[in-house]
């Protein structure tokens, strides 16, 4: 029997170096591109997430690993919205770690993989619909005459004023007057972020979810109502941070709340069968938790069989802006365990690199290539030199953190991207190597591949000033990562 916390295991991993290094050159340059692959198979497409590792990186990961290795415990400390995890499900591991500070992501990556009883599913989706329309029925006049009552008090929905910052107290004064109580949440710019039909159709929807008594079903529906609040929001399409569509447009926009919800709904519905047909017998226990992975409390010290992650490329402010993203989506979840709805818009703060150190600083981490890059770029500008040090500050806290978990003769995969800073290259699968050593971790082998498929834009603006774009990263490497003490 398998103990933890430090205790010598029954087994002890091999050092299979080799046979990993003739493994990857074997392999044409361009096979962990994956460039006609459906990505969005499974529970892997039940919601969009930016900048996802997309699954068959980890799938063939542990594949190849697996030939030389008895692995039953993995870990994705970045575990974003849960590839890895149910990839880890899927090859039939007995255990599988996943570790996030965005609310958002703990509830995608706990749905993506809880198999839910395709039978069971089915039948509660007609009870639902049945239900929802006529929730519909029931709100009809409430949803008629939202708009004549908008017009009469000369609202523009359009502005930023008026409807835009006070769409919530308007709202409840609209419900009096109908004598109809909805409880509708109550977040900064509601009416800049959606139009008044949405919300409560929106509303609607969600009061129609809560009466799910399963919280594994329950959930289920959240995600594809998650979706949805942010489909139907006036948010750009395509894009990760908040950026509202032209005021012009505002007025004509009408997206059709319940028609959207059905449509997430029947696709997931297919792919979470899909799910269950795979893997219903699975014994996996997949344990995630809403944990810093500077501390990573929660995973058993030398207990990990193997790592695959994504880090960050780098802070959220300037690189994927996870919690922007996020926010139409939490307005509405309540996932008050995580966040309050106060505290919803401080996420990146919160994330690596998230708080800049202060003053002049001098890098004191053992990577030369990260001195290096930094003292070039506090030469342009000191500001950006420290929040790109506070980012691989963090970083290393979390490769400390990592070594106190995994196995000897563990492997680590970092799916990393090298963003430019300054005109500088931020060479991240070198820092990563570097700063590795301290903690034990050996270099095996750095695999290049490209990006013809990640969910991130073509270009993207890290000052957040107007106009001013830069092309984002096409290629990243996957540094593999030996512990050898």
């Amino acid at each position: 029997m398998r103990q933890y916390g430090g205790i010598k295991q029954m087994y002890e991993l091999r050092n299979v170096d080799e046979n990993l290094q003739h493994e990857f050159e074997k392999l044409p340059l361009d096979y962990w591109d994956f460039k006609y692959e459906d990505t969005k198979e499974l529970t892997h497409g039940l919601h969009n997430y930016p900048a996802v590792m997309v699954y068959p990186i980890s799938r063939n990961i542990i594949s190849i690993v697996k030939k030389y290795q008895n692995i039953k415990t993995l870990l994705d400390p970045f575990m974003g919205s849960g590839t890895v995890l149910v990839e880890g499900k899927l090859a039939g591991l007995k255990e599988v770690y996943g570790t996030d500070l965005n609310p958002l992501a703990i509830l995608l990556a706990k749905v993506k993989t809880t198999v839910l009883d395709k039978n069971e599913l089915n039948k509660i989706v007609k009870t639902f619909k049945d239900r929802l329309e006529q929730l519909y029925e029931d709100y009809k006049i409430l949803l008629d005459d939202i708009y004549p009552y908008i017009e009469n008090k000369g609202l523009d929905v359009s502005e930023s004023d008026g409807w835009g910052t006070d769409a919530y107290n308007i709202l409840r004064e609209y419900f009096k007057t109908k004598n109809i109580s909805l409880n509708i949440p109550n977040f900064t710019n509601m009416g800049y972020w959606y139009k008044p039909h949405v919300i409560l159709e929106l509303q609607i929807i969600k009061n129609c979810i809560l009466n799910i008594e399963d919280k594994d079903f329950r959930d289920f529906f959240l995600v594809c109502f998650s979706e949805t609040a942010r489909y139907v929001s006036n948010t750009r399409n395509g894009e990760f941070k908040m950026f509202r569509i032209d005021k012009s447009k505002i007025k004509d926009y009408n997206p059709n709340v319940k028609s959207e919800f059905y449509m997430v709904l029947d696709r997931n519905v297919t792919k979470m069968n899909d799910f269950y047909d795979r893997c219903n017998n699975n014994s996996c226990n997949v344990k995630i938790t809403f944990e810093d992975t500077r501390k990573l409390n929660s995973v058993p010290d030398n207990s990990i069989d193997i790592v695959i992650t994504s880090p960050p490329y780098g802070d959220s402010k300037t690189t994927v802006a996870y919690g922007q993203f996020s926010r139409p989506s939490l307005w509405w979840l309540d996932l008050k365990e995580y966040v309050s709805l106060e505290d919803i818009n401080q996420i990146d703060n919160n994330l690596l690199g998230g708080k800049a150190v202060k003053g002049d600083f001098k890098c004191e981490l053992p990577s030369e290539t990260l001195k290096k890059a930094l003292y070039e770029i506090k030469e342009k500008d000191l500001k950006r030199a420290k929040e790109v040090y506070s980012f691989y500050v963090d970083l290393d806290s979390c490769l400390c953190s990592i070594s106190r978990k995994v196995k000897k003769n563990s492997y680590q995969f970092w799916v990393v991207g090298n963003r430019t800073v300054k005109e500088v290259k931020l060479l991240t699968d070198r820092i990563i190597a570097e700063l590795g050593s301290q903690y034990g971790l050996k270099e095996v082998y750095d695999i290049p591949r490209n990006i013809p498929n990640k969910v991130m834009p073509s270009r993207n603006s890290p000052t957040n000033e107007p106009g001013k774009t830069v092309t984002t990263m096409t290629n990243e490497h996957i540094l593999v990562l030996r512990k050898v003490e």
